[in-house]
């Protein structure tokens, strides 16, 4: 008979230890990993850091980092994705609230991009989403593209509740959002490049290509 317990290598996260849950200190390393990339790859690139050095950063041992991600470039994947995540549902959140107040179509788009600039107001993370995840894998660029189109999706969902309610806005196809996404993408970027670049001029930049742009 084996000396280590059946259910050793499957820990439950119930489980309490230090009189706090498994599923805690889970979460509480994969943040402190997290935190440490945004760090690392928003300052010194994503290329130009090695996982030792975010696992000293998030001063965690990578046999813990192991426990949480594949590799270097899961966990930027994960970190864009959550970046991703957090700014759609906030453009959606503050349009569709925009659009169910009756506000007209400046305020609504004025709340839509306010809403995603906010997101990226912090440089470091800005860099990290529109810059160090470029070019990284093939598998990479295709998890991008799909994102691409997701992003897609959400604005011409947006645009069709705004228009469903009366505001003047034409349909856009596929092919303009996409376009629409990456010349919002080069105008992050340029602020990233350069801070004296005001959240005012990104909204105009951003505004104009929407209206009159390719929402007519």
């Amino acid at each position: 008979m084996s000396v280590f317990p059946r259910s050793l290598g499957c820990v439950s996260e119930d489980r309490v230890y230090g009189g706090r849950a498994v599923a805690d200190r889970r979460r509480d390393r994969r943040e402190r990993f997290l935190a440490a990339a945004v760090e690392l790859f928003g300052t010194q690139g994503y290329a130009g850091t090695s996982v030792p050095q975010v696992c000293r950063a998030a001063g965690l041992s990578t046999r813990q980092f192991y426990q949480e991600f594949s590799d270097r470039e899961h966990l930027l994947r994960t970190l864009y994705d959550r970046l991703q995540d957090r700014s759609m549902a906030q453009v959606s959140e503050r349009v569709l609230e925009r659009i169910a107040a009756g506000d007209g179509i400046d305020a609504v788009l004025d709340a839509g991009v306010r809403a995603f600039l906010a997101v990226y107001d912090d440089p470091l993370p800005a860099r990290v989403n529109f810059i160090e995840v470029v070019g990284v894998s093939p598998a990479f660029e295709e998890h991008r593209h799909a994102n691409r189109a997701r992003w897609g999706e959400l604005l011409q969902t947006a645009a069709q509740a705004g228009a469903a309610r009366g505001l003047p806005l034409t349909s856009a196809t596929p092919l303009q959002w996409a376009a629409y996404i990456g010349a919002v993408n080069a105008v992050i970027v340029e602020r990233t490049l350069d801070p004296s670049i005001t959240e005012d001029a990104l909204l105009h930049a951003m505004r104009t290509l929407l209206r009159p742009g390719i929402l007519g």
